[in-house]
């Protein structure tokens, strides 16, 4: 049965001879040659803490899982090489835990902390660091020095933010670049007024220059580069100090050392891989600590017998990555058993002098780096000088301070420059964003970039949607962060400083599905330095990333640079070596990871029988969500291709795509987990992913969601539902019974595949619908994790009228937009508009279209026609006109 959808490339010439007849270029009548929109003031609309609380929808979701947006109300230039924001914790006990550095929730702020956390992502925040302003007596912890706020008095946009530190009677305010932080404090009269500076999870090297009123130092990052820093102030420091490392656990408290068991599974289970004797525990491996240990995914025990030297109070620090416990005697004092970034944590007992104490530290490592510090603090007097001096010489510490004394209402002002290549580069970032301390004009200079970033896209309606919309937009430009310094980047994957482009933060399993899209359309000259940064760490790592923070992390499923690589080409981004992007792509394809890469999981088998089998790749293992992912991809690296006019790479890759149908049970109607063999495991068996577990509608939710993960070839799975009828039956169950999944990515593209079937009143609808019942003008208005910036990105599409519903190739599916007038500067002087006339909540069903002042009866429109700057014009109203976006099918 063979049924004709509205595609691009996939069905040739079909597009482009479809718009030849309809004469969709910018000079048909209607077009315009109008240059840039001019600039109007958006910023007013944006709250970025939009998403810093529980969704007030009704959403659907499982029990490993929260519908949170995992945002936070960052400051700094698009794409920065270092946000800042307010931190209200290290760590939040959520259902999934992860380093946010804001929740809405909370009553206290503990520092302002320049943040590499992904926004809205699940991953770790690497490079961190906090500094707090404070009166009296400086607190080094950081539960101990926050201050109770309201929000109220809080100010949080993209460009600026400021609150009131009611503990301190401090005004907090700042702005930030793209490496450098400005701050602002207000203090009132107090003889010791302060800031402190720490490295939020780990310790750092501190140094005062009161000379001229700086501090610089660094953290480490995983052992193998460091963040750098230059604070400078325009207030003499009357004081300083640091606060101490305590000496690193050796012989002279654990002579004989530690004996260390690793083991090839994070369970600490069977019998170890390899045993090894180290006389301290103070080591940083980007990968493996001992050749035989996996590079991700093992567990270690370390055990040693501490002899007190002193009697008394003994605090012991432990600094590691990901999951960690530490028993004194068999006793369990320290539990971090779950995966996470870098952290410290401490225990204090007494101890006695001359006894012997059982010491064993336990740890797994997920993906990335392993560290492993242990230390402790021995009840010795110290010289309560010893701080201030070697501050001046530069020290390794928990934390460094300064303090001064201030008038009722002075303001101090202080600069923050971050880089990652070194102090000099650091003190360049800083003359180059802020050269003085004028902080008005650093505020109107910062408000100007975000505003010229929010007018590429121009819309007309309600004051809520524009709320949402500019807010949401915000989101869009956070991630993926650059890392250019100069025209320099430090790499983090050979760990060394080279010319050209480098991006990390790409969360490229969420983010090709829209987002990319997004920026082709109105950022197409940094898609294309995106994508030479992607190349460049193929060339200094042998791989594409997947989802780098900051070098490889070997989390989700599939290699999606492949996605984001072939719709920039296929879209006509230039500009970048595409041989070499395909030679890369070709590896992913063909070749198992290596050096601590986990490409494509699976790909062995996917290429030997045309799927990964559950039983090698179970729980965890996403075989299911794998075998899918890997076919779209092989449909991207087709297109790619076929660009290239490589036609036998282009045919052996869509036949290649094709291999999702081995995981399509006729059974049950849905996918299935299957073994090598060719035997189905049970229905809804729930090791097919983590995301499957909970109660059995959650799993049902998981089955029904991923089913639909075949966004390249919609005829092939409406064949397997029994026809175009039958896919229909299948989504209008799927929607009405409230499955759809709007928080997560797995068929983010579903309310787009009635347009492919026909029935494109059923996607205006269902999206119109989704759009106000997901988002809101509200701290709880995003329905998920933003996930930099990809659910944000889908309602930016959805509430302009046309979505990327399959990357890759050159089409957008139109749906209902919710404003009156969209205008989209989309380059070289054009203006793309969609213009809904008679729009309402209640007239969300196109009647008829005119594009650029000619009928227009396609439920898609072609990328060339957006960027050639056209005039799609929607009449809107209460029916759905079921004869409308039919044609051409």
């Amino acid at each position: 049965m063979t049924y004709c959808f509205k595609k691009g490339l996939t069905l040739g010439a079909l597009a482009l001879g479809c718009f030849s007849c309809q004469d969709p270029s910018p000079k048909g009548e209607g077009a315009t040659d109008e240059g840039p929109l001019p600039q109007k003031d958006y910023l007013g609309y944006v709250d970025t803490r939009v998403g810093t609380a529980a969704s007030i929808a009704d959403i659907t979701v499982t029990e490993v899982e929260e519908p949170m947006g995992y945002v936070s109300p960052i400051v700094g230039k698009p794409s920065a090489l270092t946000h800042w924001t307010p931190q209200t914790a290290k760590w939040t006990e959520r259902v999934i835990t992860v380093p946010v550095p804001y929740w809405y929730d909370q009553e206290k702020i503990q520092g302002f902390r320049g943040t590499r956390y992904p926004n809205g992502a699940v991953v770790g925040d690497w490079g961190a660091m906090s500094l707090m302003p404070m009166t009296g007596k400086v607190a080094i912890d950081a539960e101990e020095r926050a201050s109770k706020f309201s929000h109220a008095s809080e100010v949080a946009k993209p460009h600026y933010y400021s609150v009131q530190l009611d503990d301190y009677d401090i005004k907090a305010e700042f702005t930030a670049g793209a490496k450098t932080a400005f701050f602002q404090f207000t203090y009132p009269e107090s003889g010791s007024s302060s800031v402190i500076f720490d490295g939020v999870y780990v310790p750092g090297h501190y140094k005062v220059i009161p000379e001229k009123n700086e501090i610089e130092g660094y953290t480490v990052i995983a052992g193998h580069f460091k963040n750098y820093f230059v604070a400078r102030f325009d207030k003499k420091f009357e004081s300083y100090d640091v606060d101490m490392l305590p000496k690193v656990v050796d012989a002279s408290l654990v002579p004989e050392g530690f004996e260390a068991t690793y083991f090839n599974n994070d369970k600490l289970e069977g019998e170890p891989a390899v045993r090894k004797h180290y006389s301290q525990l103070d080591y940083e491996w980007l990968k493996a600590p001992v050749e035989g240990v996996k590079d991700d995914f093992f567990s270690a025990r370390y055990t040693g017998t501490l002899i007190a030297k002193h009697s008394g109070e003994h605090t012991f620090t432990l600094t590691t990555d990901d999951g960690t416990r530490m028993y004194i005697d068999d006793k369990l004092v320290i539990d971090q058993w779950k995966y996470r970034a870098a952290g410290t944590e401490t225990y204090t007992m007494d101890l006695t002098e001359g006894r012997s104490y059982k010491i064993r530290i336990e740890y797994y490592d997920g993906s990335g780096a392993t560290s492993m510090q242990f230390r402790c603090s021995e009840p010795v007097e110290m010289d309560p000088g010893l701080g201030a001096k070697m501050a001046l010489k530069g020290v390794d510490a928990h934390a460094v301070y300064v303090t001064f004394s201030t008038a009722d209402k002075e303001k101090v002002r202080m600069k923050v420059a971050t880089s990652l290549i070194d102090l000099a580069q650091a003190r360049a970032n800083m003359e180059e964003e802020f050269p003085d301390f004028d902080f008005d004009k650093a505020v109107a200079k910062s408000a100007e970039v975000w505003e010229k970033e929010l007018n590429m896209i121009q819309v007309e309606g309600k004051e809520d949607d524009k709320a949402i919309f500019y807010t949401a937009l915000t989101k869009c430009f956070v991630n993926p962060r650059n890392l250019n310094e100069d025209g320099r980047y430090f790499s983090p994957f050979d760990f060394e400083v080279h010319e050209g482009q480098m991006y990390t933060d790409l969360s490229l399993w969420d983010t090709f599905r829209s987002l990319h899209p997004l920026w082709v359309l109105v950022k197409p000259e940094e898609s294309k330095d995106v994508i030479n940064g992607m190349l460049n760490a193929y060339q200094q790592g042998g791989w594409l990333p997947k989802w780098p923070n900051p070098w490889y992390r070997s989390i989700m499923m599939g290699t999606h640079a492949d996605a984001v690589i072939a719709d920039a080409y296929v879209k006509g981004i230039r500009g970048f070596d595409a041989d070499l992007a395909m030679e890369a792509m070709l590896k992913n394809a063909n070749q198992k990871g290596d050096r601590g890469f986990s490409g494509r999981v699976g790909i062995d088998y996917f290429n030997e029988i045309g799927y990964v089998p559950a039983e090698v790749f179970g729980f965890y293992g996403e075989p299911v969500a794998r075998t899918l992912e890997f076919s779209y991809d092989d449909y991207c690296i087709a297109q790619m291709a076929k660009a290239l006019g490589k036609d036998d790479v282009y045919a052996t890759y869509m036949e290649r795509s094709k291999r999702y149908i081995n995981v399509l049970d006729k059974e049950t109607g849905l996918v299935r987990g299957k073994k090598a063999n060719g035997e189905w495991l049970p229905p809804f068996d729930k090791s097919i992913s983590v995301w499957a577990q909970g109660t059995a509608h959650d799993t049902e939710l998981y089955y029904r969601n991923h089913t639909l993960l075949v966004p390249h070839d919609i005829p092939g799975l409406a064949d397997f539902m029994g026809g175009k009828d039958g896919l229909i039956a299948y989504l209008d169950h799927f929607f009405e019974n409230d499955m759809y999944y709007v928080g997560d990515e797995f068929s983010m593209h579903a309310p787009y595949i009635y347009n492919s079937l026909g029935a494109p009143w059923k996607t205006q609808k269902v999206v119109r619908d989704m759009l106000a019942k997901y988002f809101f003008n509200d701290v709880g208005g995003l329905p998920g994790n933003d996930d930099c910036g990809q659910v944000s990105s889908w309602y930016v599409f959805g509430a302009m009228g046309f979505y990327p519903a399959l990357p890759g190739d050159p089409v957008y599916q139109l749906c209902s937009p919710i404003f009156d007038k969209v205008k989209m500067n989309v380059g070289q002087g054009k203006v793309f508009r969609v213009i809904a006339r008679n729009n309402s909540k209640e007239n969300a069903y196109i009647q008829s279209a005119t594009f650029n002042g000619k009928p227009y009866n396609l439920s898609y429109i072609h990328h060339d026609a957006v960027v050639g700057g056209g005039e799609l014009v929607l009449e809107m109203g209460p029916e759905p006109n079921k004869a409308w976006g039919v044609s051409d099918q």
